[in-house]
């Protein structure tokens, strides 16, 4: 029996973890130290929480959940509330005599659930629910009194200060608003009308820097647009006085390069090439039109009729470097002005427009209603304060579950806030499912959980890139049909059904049964893949000497062709004069070996040697089966075999520990999850059918034909059975007519000691 201010260590597969049952269970987190919870620091985005709980959790940013996080949790809720009842009954409803109002922030946070419950017109006004005060939230951030400070232009009564407000987000830019609007602040109202009185000067500067009056803009245009043509063009003189016209012409490769059909490339060629074709006097003369690059003839011919016939004179007909930079010191001034621009777009705004309302009352309303604004800023904060408090009373206990202890892991009716949902795939449901940010380093400390792994992908749509992956350990019955690759569908904990594929999976042993033949599954995949790769290499031997064949006949069918044509040929012709004597015939000699592709012969010759191969190796096998000592040899191989894997395989499922799984997803964890039978059942499991389901045994698909089929392979079999039975019964009983003929091979095996001569032995007694 406990005592009533006890803390309960509950038993989980052999692991004792501190149990938080209620507020009372709460209070006493920080007198357990932290290397007996269960866990002390994991990922926030593991938890499957609510968003605002998780940001109330960890108000630093970290990313992470630690001890002191939760403590600190505990002891903000219990400072607002004097009764706590609603922790333990992981309430999201906020109870007002429940608010311990001696302190300022109680007293703060229930004026305004009052004020909530009255704005929402709430029948019980006893109670806030979470829902009420979020729609309440919702709605008030879309008003101007939503306390953050900012103000959108859908919010101002006034029109002319709406509308000022949206030239300001255009021009300096705005801030966020509660509501998601972009809006004006203090500080961008401030920004505006610095950067706008910058720009007012700016403007005023413009009449000392126009030379030419209205003329000067248009002109200053012109010259920027060519200024970097011309320049390039008297350097490419003076280079043209230091290395000759070789410096300056198409080099071959180029001329190579450039495609005479590629119009564009010709094009970009001929606006990357000279002004004018450079001449040693190092003048640009306008009058001789073939010299000028086409590109930009009609341009310098403007700049020469608009800016240059004012500056050198209309009849002047060439350009020099002091001609051309006396013309450009003209605009200097309105150039360096012009770069001196402010860089916002006031311009949209007008210089008048903008002197009137810098000089108007709309600046002073901007203000009015940012006060307004920030005049109910505290009781907006007490909202988001009501807010922190209702989710804390709801799933602070049932984090601290997921820490203290993991209670929520062991238990078949209740949810891990870490767990993402079931994964159904090949006639069963992995029940336990863990979120992976990266497979691959969680898979390589995962692994050595000694636990059978599946990592599958989850998908919304066909075609859709995944939207997170899942590890589902299998921890009952067998491998089954599971392989990379197979599909399945994935049931999240809001019930929504996913697409789910396996995309790793990390092989260790789920049973005793199967641990025993795994070997035997692994000694039959290696032969297989043997025999596969010999009948393919004999294949292809087999392809390439039939290929061979078919070559050589078709060359010597051309060369039989060849052939009769001459014979045909010879045959018409008159008879030639008669040939000297042939010279004396070599020596008869071995005769020559033809190359062949497919013999017939060597086929037949290979194909016997196979098949006496496969008899003697037959013959070997049948030899040993018939020997008793062979048979007892070989059984016990297996059964040493069978025992080892067993043995092994229940060593390892002994070992296996969930809590690498956690760690390999970034947790700190202080106990070892062992796996029992009772645990794997909760893991792993087929459902069962639904209460009052009845089987209906005979095959629906089945004729009498299969039915009669079905009944003669079993009587085949029968006979079959007793066939052999007889022939054992009958060659034991031949080779072993005495029970006493068994000694040697009883006593002896698995290896008999050969017998020795008696004169073979010196020290043997006459």
């Amino acid at each position: 029996m406990t005592k009533p201010n006890s803390m309960r260590f509950a038993n989980f597969a052999g692991t004792f973890q501190f149990m938080v049952r209620d507020d009372a269970d709460l209070a006493k987190i920080d007198a357990l130290d932290p290397a007996r919870w269960a866990a002390t620091s994991a990922p926030l985005a593991d938890f499957q929480c609510d968003p605002a709980f998780a940001t109330a959790l960890d108000p630093d940013g970290t990313g992470r959940v630690r001890v002191s996080q939760l403590i600190g949790a505990r002891d903000w809720l219990f400072a607002r509330l004097s009764t706590r009842t609603g922790l333990a009954a992981k309430s999201d409803a906020l109870t007002l005599s429940h608010v311990d109002t001696s302190s300022e922030a109680g007293a703060k946070l229930r004026a305004a659930a009052k004020r909530v419950i009255k704005a929402r017109k709430l029948e019980n006004t006893a109670k806030l629910p979470l829902t009420e005060l979020r729609a309440y939230r919702e709605a008030v951030m879309k008003t101007l009194e939503n306390g953050d400070g900012i103000v959108p232009p859908e919010v101002v009564p006034e029109a002319e200060v709406a509308q000022c407000i949206k030239d300001i987000v255009a021009t300096t830019g705005g801030s966020k608003d509660g509501s998601g609007s972009d809006g004006v602040g203090q500080a961008d109202l401030d920004k505006f009308v610095a950067r706008a009185n910058v720009w007012l000067e700016w403007k005023a500067k413009r009449a000392s820097v126009v030379p030419w009056g209205d003329e000067t803009e248009a002109a200053a245009a012109m010259i920027a647009s060519l200024d970097g043509k011309i320049e390039e063009f008297f350097w490419h003189c003076d280079l043209l006085r230091q290395q000759g016209t070789e410096a300056l012409h198409l080099k071959e490769d180029e001329l190579r390069a450039l495609s005479a059909k590629d119009a564009a490339a010709i094009e970009k060629y001929m606006a990357e090439s000279p002004l004018a074709t450079p001449v040693g006097t190092g003048i640009l003369a306008f009058g001789d039109g073939g010299q000028i690059n086409p590109v930009y003839r009609a341009s310098l011919e403007a700049l020469r009729a608009g800016v240059l016939s004012k500056t050198i004179g209309p009849a002047s007909r060439e350009l020099t470097r002091a001609a051309w930079r006396e013309t450009k010191a003209i605009f200097a001034g309105f150039m360096q002005w012009q770069k001196d621009k402010p860089a916002e777009p006031f311009d949209a705004i007008g210089e008048d427009k903008l002197k009137a309302l810098l000089a108007g009352p709309i600046p002073a309303r901007i203000v009015h209603f940012i006060n307004v604004d920030k005049a109910v800023a505290d009781n907006i904060a007490q909202l988001a304060e009501l807010d922190k408090l209702i989710v804390m009373q709801r799933w602070l206990i049932e984090m601290v579950n997921n820490f203290v202890n993991f209670s929520s892991v062991y238990h078949p009716e209740a949810t891990a806030l870490v767990e993402m949902g079931s994964l159904v795939i090949d006639g069963r449901r992995l029940d336990f499912c863990l979120k992976v940010a990266n497979t691959d380093a969680h898979k390589k400390l995962a692994e050595e959980s000694l636990i059978y792994l599946v990592y599958a992908s989850i998908t919304d749509k066909e075609g859709a890139a995944p939207a997170y992956t899942v590890v589902a350990p299998v921890t009952a019955g067998g491998r089954g049909r599971l392989r990379v690759g197979k599909r399945g569908i994935f049931i999240d904990i809001k019930g929504k059904e996913w697409d789910a594929q396996i995309t790793h999976i990390a092989e260790n042993p789920i049973s005793v049964v199967e641990a025993m033949f795994a070997p035997f599954r692994k000694l039959s995949q290696m032969v297989s893949k043997k025999i596969e790769d010999w009948i393919g290499s004999a294949q292809a031997d087999q392809e390439k000497a039939m290929t061979a064949s078919a070559d050589k006949a078709v060359v010597d069918a051309q060369k039989g062709a060849e052939k009769a044509a001459k014979d045909v040929a010879a045959a018409k012709a008159p008879p030639p004069a008669a040939a000297p004597p042939p010279a004396a015939a070599p020596a008869p000699g071995a005769p020559k070996a033809e190359a062949k592709g497919l013999d017939v012969n060597s086929l037949i010759l290979g194909g016997g040697i196979a098949v006496a191969g496969i008899s003697s190796a037959l013959g070997a096998i049948f030899g040993l089966f018939t020997s008793l000592a062979g048979i007892l040899a070989i059984a016990g191989i297996i059964g040493v075999v069978l025992g080892l894997s067993a043995l092994i395989g229940w060593l390892k499922l002994r070992k296996r520990d969930m809590s690498l799984i956690f760690e390999a997803s970034g947790w700190a964890m202080n106990i070892t999850m062992t796996i029992n039978r009772g645990v794997a059942r909760l893991f792993t499991f087929t459902p069962h059918l639904p209460a009052g389901a009845v089987l209906d045994r005979i095959d629906t698909l089945e004729t009498a034909e299969d039915r009669a089929e079905r009944r003669r392979q079993r009587v085949r079999l029968v006979l079959v059975n007793a066939v052999a039975l007889i022939a054992i019964y009958w060659y034991v009983g031949a080779k072993f007519p005495h029970p006493a003929g068994l000694a040697p091979y009883l006593h002896a095996w698995p290896v008999q000691e050969a017998a020795v001569p008696p004169s073979a032995n010196t020290n043997a007694q006459p």
